[in-house]
């Protein structure tokens, strides 16, 4: 079956889940349709014309970028305006887009954490500031012997069933479900209105709230019965979800080493430094692209924070506080996460094209 725009949306949403996003963060289908065939996909930091222009040129129906091309609708299709142009030539080329902005940078495994693992930061690490969060529930569901494993399969693959590093938990107890079915009803054991005693399994998962639906779809669909009866309870539990990561180094340094380490980790044309070479650093932060507040990090005691871009008095209030910088460039720090993206994608899709371009990006150097 050939894979469309929609099958690539779906992966690309378990990946960095919109609901991960700064509030009006305009990420999402661009251009095209969900319905259109996908045989080619081309991965890029911008949708600029030379991206759209060599998409085309490399046969590729879909485009996936980081950042949004358009924040603000356009009002004219003016080919003499550099936006109407770009316009123009997506509708041209009949390629669809698709945008992963602030959610792909906070997701986990995503752009923060690519840019930590870089930097050499432990695993136990916290964001900078908290932009989302997501409950956990409990299901219970009812099911027949026969098909306790393979209903707890199917809810497991839709994402229940994990906690911490530990995947496919559940629980399950034996017990007795009775029901009476309708004229119209053709139930799995039993018959329709006759009174029945079965004997069943209570089949417990948990789940974040945001795997809801998709849960409770696989339940309908490997549930042999036809009205499967399931309870869906809130828990107390919640995780938090942010920008930035902060956190030790397993191996403490200097700042002109890790300085250095992340210029060439990142191919940074330009990398900025803020501090002292040879002061040591252990305490660290990362932060993707832009954004970035010095308030967040006054009374966190940061050795350094690495960055995409920073200003003249951000570097001040820094400064003020005793926490060096490295800024990497916008473009730098996040262009590391294509060949990620890339291998999830052709994980999921292996028999389709993913190809990542780095044609238009806008990088600074030094002199």
């Amino acid at each position: 079956m050939p894979t469309t725009v929609r099958d690539v949306i779906g992966v690309m949403e378990t990946i960095a889940p919109p609901w991960m996003r700064y509030s009006g963060d305009p990420i999402g289908l661009h251009a095209g349709h969900p319905d259109w065939k996908v045989r080619k996909l081309l991965l890029a930091l911008d949708a600029t014309l030379p991206v759209v222009r060599e998409a085309k040129k490399r046969g590729c129906r879909m485009l996936i970028t980081h950042h949004p091309r358009f924040y603000r609708p356009l009002t004219n299709l003016d080919e003499s305006d550099p936006m109407g142009a770009l316009a123009a030539e997506i509708a041209r080329a009949k390629l669809a887009i698709y945008c992963a902005h602030t959610n792909l940078d906070i997701t986990p495994g995503g752009i923060n954490d690519i840019l930590a693992d870089l930097a050499g930061m432990s695993e136990e690490r916290k964001p900078f500031v908290s932009v989302a969060e997501d409950r956990f529930l409990k299901l219970a569901t009812f099911v027949p012997e026969e098909h306790v494993g393979r209903l707890r399969a199917a809810l497991c693959k839709a994402g229940a069933g994990a906690i911490g590093k530990y995947t496919d938990c559940s629980f399950r107890i034996a017990g007795t479900g009775t029901f009476q079915g309708a004229d119209t009803t053709k139930p799995y054991v039993g018959k329709a209105r006759r009174f029945e005693e079965v004997k069943e399994w209570r089949l417990e998962v948990r789940l974040p709230e945001s795997c809801q639906a998709a849960v409770v779809r696989a339940l309908r669909e490997s549930h042999p019965y036809e009205e499967p009866a399931y309870d869906v309870y809130p828990l107390l539990e919640k995780k938090t979800y942010g920008q930035g990561r902060i956190g030790l180094l397993k191996r403490p340094t200097t700042l002109g080493l890790i300085a250095k380490r992340m210029k060439k980790a990142t191919a940074s044309p330009g990398t900025l430094v803020l501090g002292n070479a040879t002061m040591p650093v252990k305490n660290i932060g990362v932060w993707s692209g832009a954004g970035f507040k010095a308030e967040a990090v006054a009374q966190l005691r940061l050795d350094v924070v690495i960055l995409g871009e920073i200003d003249y008095h951000t570097c001040e209030v820094l400064q003020q506080v005793n926490t060096a910088c490295i800024a990497l460039g916008h473009a730098s720090c996040e262009e590391v996460v294509l060949p990620w993206l890339a291998e999830n994608l052709h994980n999921a899709f292996p028999g389709i094209t993913v190809e990542v371009t780095t044609a238009g990006v806008v990088k600074m150097w030094s002199v």
